[in-house]
């Protein structure tokens, strides 16, 4: 298995984003030990403006796949910039 670094930008779209809350939230966790770590992008006024997950997956086209099947990407709440191959070289639990 390969880990691939997972870029979105947000789109605005508010409405979207609390009607799919509950689906987004249910996909990612489904994901479980495939989705080592996921959070938002910042803005200085710490507003969300994307968000950077890292998945395990098998191949590109697979990590894709994945991406791509957030409910927020067809709710048009998210957009899908990236999916990178990535390696992860340590990792520190947050305090």
């Amino acid at each position: 298995m390969a880990h691939f670094l997972v870029e979105y930008r947000e789109l605005g779209n508010a409405d979207g984003r609390a009607a799919k809350r509950p689906e987004h939230i249910a996909y990612r966790k489904g994901l479980g030990s495939a989705m080592p770590l996921a959070g938002p992008l910042l803005d200085d006024a710490g507003e969300a403006v994307g968000s950077v997950v890292i998945l395990e997956a098998d191949d590109q086209p697979a990590a894709e796949a994945l991406a791509a099947a957030d409910p927020y990407v067809a709710a048009g709440v998210i957009e899908l910039l990236s999916v990178r191959r990535y390696r992860i070289a340590a990792m520190k639990p947050p305090a």
